[in-house]
């Protein structure tokens, strides 16, 4: 049987993320918490997807500047909506 290589890795804790914030989201009273645990993993994954997916990790470093703070900024303004 074929080993799993480091992108495939990857590929499976997207996956299992997905799972827990779907479990998350259907599970808990709370629509606070959940809402800024999901913000947080947005921002995680968002990050795993730009450096290994899309191969930005070695890209121009301002291409790849603009993609993090993408993905930074919008699931911070989720968080903080959640405080007002």
């Amino acid at each position: 049987m074929k080993k799993f290589k480091k992108l495939e890795w990857f590929w499976a804790v997207l996956i299992f993320i997905t799972l827990f914030n779907t479990f998350l989201g259907e599970q808990f009273e709370s629509t606070a918490l959940v809402s800024i645990i999901v913000a947080l993993t947005v921002m995680y994954k968002g990050i795993t997807v730009i450096d290994h997916f899309m191969e930005l990790k070695h890209a121009n470093r301002n291409l790849r500047w603009l993609m993090r703070m993408y993905l930074i900024l919008f699931p911070s303004l989720i968080i903080a909506t959640v405080f007002f």
